[in-house]
């Protein structure tokens, strides 16, 4: 039969409709949010896990509470950025789950502007659970719609001991000291027909080189971006243009793994794992995965180097918090068919969450709780990041988690461009300052 194009029309509509359809479709194995046979709450939780958290007790301690509660609650886990996909997707298709965790900054904006997430004040302040101010944070409507229970994230730079040993460098205070272990690597590389890195990156996912990049601005002076904030300097500002050259300086120095471009954040830092990099800079919330993976004596945490002549030699006392506004933690639906039992369970899962990480794992408590305190046996890397939290003059907002999620998305693939040389530097300012002039004034 000849196929007219009144035909080709009606199967392509067909088709378009039927692969809509499939992309909002509930797996059969999710629940709707009924009750089960037993008339148990059902309730769905959605949470990340990759190497952002110890051990397993952000899995395991869901299904101890559901018994506990008399709920049953299915658990489905994510990596980060396969979780940041879902739940736009599961918006758009109206099917949240019961429960979802989201990262601080601005990235759950799209949620709490939709209306999707239930406001959780009340049932915090009838808890009586009580969470530091800093960690109750409101949205700009006023509610609450995170209840914590995540720890709290921080740049940081770890190095390992073996390879500064194997190539006769110490950790790098400024940037002279970071380009001689640059030129330390490369050389043994050529004469031994080696692959080692000097710094391990992985910018596939965009945002490890913008961190870098806010590293080395943070480095030149600790104040740029509110001074950025604040209208007392611009993205024009020497200080901004001198931290793009300086990854430009990296890029051309070969200081990178070959296929960093390519390379995803997990990737990465199993090739940290596996000896092949002196130095990874990161956050300091995958430092028990590296200890269980490196030991306790094979890796340390630094700042990043100095990276600007004029920097006071306290440096290290100057941290990036990646969570500077909203906190991580859990949201739940506005529409879950059980939400007494959804905020009971996540606020049982907050409490017992931070009791093992600070009396386990020596993570900062959550709470104004006096009792929790952590082992005096921590691991060394533990306490060197304790000591920078402790003895830090001031912490500077990540960039990408205050802007706009668009601009937060722009920005971050116009470090990568940076990164891949796709621009120069001057370029770099010229686009950036565009994304950046909606930062929120300070």
């Amino acid at each position: 039969m000849k196929c007219t194009y009144r035909h080709r029309l009606l199967i392509t509509f067909m088709v378009l409709f039927s692969l809509l359809t499939l992309s909002c479709a509930k797996p059969q194995t999710e629940s709707t949010g009924s009750s089960s046979e037993s008339n148990k709450p059902e309730l769905n939780v959605w949470i990340f896990f990759d190497h952002n958290t110890p051990s397993t007790h952000y899995l395991d301690l869901w299904k101890s509470l559901g018994n506990e509660l008399g709920y049953n609650v299915n658990v489905k886990t994510f990596a980060s950025e396969e979780l940041r996909y879902k739940l736009r997707i599961s918006l758009a298709c109206d099917e949240l789950p019961d429960i979802f965790a989201v990262w601080g900054g601005t990235f759950p904006d799209f949620l709490f502007d939709a209306g999707a997430c239930l406001p959780v004040q009340d049932y915090i302040t009838n808890s009586g659970l009580n969470y530091k101010k800093s960690y109750l944070l409101p949205y700009s409507d006023g509610n609450n719609y995170i209840i914590p229970c995540l720890v709290e994230a921080y740049s940081v730079t770890y190095y390992n001991k073996s390879l500064m040993k194997k190539f006769g460098v110490k950790p790098p205070k400024n940037w002279n000291e970071l380009m001689n272990i640059i030129y330390v690597v490369n050389a043994y590389n050529k004469e031994h027909q080696t692959t080692y890195s000097a710094i391990e990156l992985g910018d596939k996912d965009n945002w490890l080189g913008e961190l870098l990049y806010d590293m080395i601005v943070n480095r030149i002076d600790p104040y740029a971006l509110d001074k950025l904030r604040t209208g007392k300097i611009k993205f024009t500002d020497k200080i901004f243009l001198d931290a793009a050259y300086k990854v430009v300086e990296l890029v051309d120095s070969g200081a990178f793994p070959k296929d960093y471009l390519e390379t995803g954040e997990v990737e990465s830092i199993q090739n940290f794992v596996q000896n092949k990099s002196l130095l990874l800079p990161h956050q300091s919330t995958i430092v028990y995965h590296l200890i269980e993976n490196m030991g306790n004596d094979t890796i340390g945490l630094i700042q990043w180097p100095n990276s600007g002549v004029n920097t006071n030699s306290n440096y290290s006392q100057y941290l990036i918090d990646i969570n500077h506004t909203l906190k991580p933690g859990l949201c739940i639906s506005r529409k879950t068919a059980h939400k007494d039992e959804a905020a009971k369970l996540c606020l049982r899962f907050s409490e017992e969450v931070n009791k093992i990480n600070v009396m386990k794992y020596g993570y900062i408590n959550l709470m104004e709780n006096n009792k929790l305190t952590p082992p005096n046996n921590l691991p060394l890397p533990v306490k060197e990041f304790t000591s920078m939290i402790d003895e830090a003059k001031y912490f500077t907002s990540f960039w990408y988690a205050i802007l706009p999620q668009n601009e937060a998305d722009e920005w971050r693939s116009l470090t990568k461009k940076l990164f891949a040389k796709a621009i120069t530097p001057e370029e770099f300012i010229k686009a950036g300052a565009k994304h950046l002039a909606y930062l929120p004034k300070k």
